[in-house]
């Protein structure tokens, strides 16, 4: 049997919110299952919206 890997997992570099492709993103109608890749160029960091922080400021955690 072939394992399916799942999609990496994104850490905020300024407050440390992890986007798990898994949950989506409620906050701004992400459904689950959406790859970091695919989020649109307008999503921003749900924890950080303040600070607008866009999808660059997250870095690709590790498995």
């Amino acid at each position: 049997m072939e394992e399916k890997k799942k999609p990496a997992r994104w850490v905020c570099l300024e407050c440390h919110y992890i986007y798990d492709p898994a949950k989506g993103d409620k906050t701004q109608n992400i459904p689950p299952g959406t790859p970091f890749e695919a989020l649109p160029d307008t999503w921003r960091c749900p924890e950080c919206k303040i600070l607008k922080v866009k999808k660059g400021v997250f870095k690709k955690l590790e498995d």
